[in-house]
Order: C-alpha cells, then sequence, then structure tokens
C-alpha cells in the first residue's frame, strides 16, 4: 500500500508540474518510474487503482476527448477539496491519503461513501465551474445547475436548480451523472436557498478542542460556520455555530474532542435529535 501512495503522490506532482496541458496515457508511463517498467496490462491495472483513489480523496483525473479542444488526454480536475486542506498549515498529504484509506474502512458499510465518492468530485467541479449536469434520478432525466452539497442525517444532499426552482436530491440515488462542458452558466449562490431541514432546525453553538488530524478528516461530514479558531501542533479549539444536528452527533462521536462550553438550550437540541424528536 506504501507504494501505491507514492505512485500517487507522483501522479500529482506530475499533473501539477504540467497543468496547462492533457498528458495521454504514455507520457504517464514513461514520468511515472513504478509504471515505466510494467507491461500494458500491468500499467493500465495500476493506473486505474491510482485514480479510484485518488477520485476518492478530492483529485479526479478526468480523459478529455472533446471534439474542440486541441490536446486529448488526462487533466486533474475536482482538487478544491484537497486544495482547502492544503491551505492548512502543517497539511501533510500523505498522512492524510493514509489516515483516509483507514477510517474508510469503518465508514463506508454505513454512509454508503463508496458510492457518493463517485459522483461528489464531479459535483464539486459543476459547483465550482457553475456547468450544468445531468443525471437519472427515481427514473427521471433531470438537468440541473449544482449550487452545494450538504450532508445531514448521515446521507449526502445536493442542492439544484432545476427549471429555476432549488430542489434537494439524494447524492445516493443519483445514477448515470454528467457533467457539461460550458462554464459559468449561472450566477446562482449556494447562500441564497436553504435545504429543506435548514429551515427546520435551530443553530447550536459549541466550543471544543479536537485532535488536528481528526478534526481534518471529519469535519467535512456536516456543514458548519466556524466562529474562531487556534491551533497548534497536536490541537485545534473551535467554536462553531451548525444547524445540522445530526451531523454535529456524528462528528462528536468520531473525533471525541474535549467539550468547552455548549449552553443548556442547545444541549437540549442536541439531546432532541439523538432521541429522534
Amino acid at each position: 500500500m506504501k507504494n501505491v501512495f507514492k505512485r500517487c503522490l507522483k501522479l500529482i506532482a506530475l499533473f501539477d508540474s504540467s497543468n496547462t496541458f492533457n498528458l495521454d496515457s504514455n507520457y504517464i508511463k514513461d514520468n511515472i518510474p513504478e509504471y515505466r517498467n510494467l507491461n500494458d496490462a500491468a500499467y493500465k491495472r495500476s493506473f486505474e487503482r491510482d485514480k479510484a483513489l485518488l477520485k476518492e480523496v478530492g483529485f479526479n483525473l478526468e480523459y478529455e476527448n472533446d471534439k474542440w479542444s486541441v490536446e486529448d488526454g488526462y487533466k486533474l480536475k475536482g482538487t478544491n477539496i484537497i486544495l482547502d486542506l492544503q491551505s492548512k498549515s502543517g497539511f501533510d498529504i500523505e498522512r492524510f491519503i493514509n489516515t483516509y484509506s483507514v477510517i474508510k474502512k469503518y465508514l463506508s458499510p454505513y454512509l454508503q461513501l463508496n458510492k457518493d465518492l463517485k459522483v461528489i468530485p464531479i459535483l464539486n467541479t459543476a459547483i465550482k465551474e457553475r456547468r450544468r449536469v445531468s443525471f437519472i434520478y427515481n427514473d427521471k432525466l433531470r438537468k440541473v445547475y449544482p449550487l452545494g452539497l450538504r450532508f445531514h442525517a448521515g446521507i449526502w444532499y445536493l442542492g439544484a436548480d432545476d427549471g429555476k426552482i432549488v430542489k434537494t436530491f439524494k447524492i445516493n440515488t443519483i445514477e448515470n451523472l454528467k457533467i457539461g462542458n460550458k462554464e459559468n452558466l449561472h450566477t446562482k449562490n449556494i447562500s441564497e436557498f436553504n435545504f429543506s431541514w435548514e429551515t427546520m432546525s435551530s443553530f447550536i453553538t459549541v466550543e471544543i478542542i479536537s485532535d488536528n488530524d481528526l478534526h481534518r478528516v471529519h469535519s467535512r461530514i456536516f456543514n458548519f460556520t466556524e466562529v474562531s479558531s487556534k491551533e497548534n501542533e497536536e490541537n485545534i479549539t473551535i467554536k462553531l455555530k451548525t444547524n445540522d444536528h445530526h451531523g454535529l452527533i456524528k462528528y462528536l462521536l468520531l473525533v471525541e474532542p474535549k467539550l468547552l462550553n455548549i449552553n443548556k438550550q442547545d444541549k437540549e437540541a442536541l439531546k432532541r435529535a439523538i432521541n429522534g424528536i
């Protein structure tokens, strides 16, 4: 597994240094030493396995074969999640990939991460670049403009403009997802609408001390606003505000932080969420 991580890191570095043009399969094989001496079949298996791992942690290697494009080949997309993490001081990508591979083993049976993570990088790209996507949802073809993603009560949701009406779709129900080629097709913003549960839940504010690595890995499972934070090499002290009660509960169970401050009213709201009220 360590060799797989090294190959993945070299792939990221290769695309990062060549981000102005697409890379074909032969170029990738020649420039990654671990691929170079493999026969075609072995190389294809290794490359596909590495692509799958990279996609799951936010790096999406897509093959572009557009008739209007000058060059066919692979391009690195959907990197906004990783780039956001890298902007944090002391972020170690190799440690992150190792940690992710461990927690995925335990989370995937419960959160359907394997299926969700295949479409989330594509949706993130569509949201960031304001593209249209199409997919089958409840046996019906939908063509929508994705606006945002939320994790709520153990399920990922997509908020999207569907015929000028903002609708919420369960990620794990989306089939045959395709992304359009044109960018900047709309000007709508995620802040302009609420997901269905956001109008029903009151905001909770908590202050905690958490392990830095655990916070970075698990903070993506729920939606929150960071009020304030302070980090050292091992821990982060963070005050956050959220109306995703179930997501907060899941985060607290996974991270096991030290709770510094929560008022009585917010504590009662969390108890109601736990009890399904």
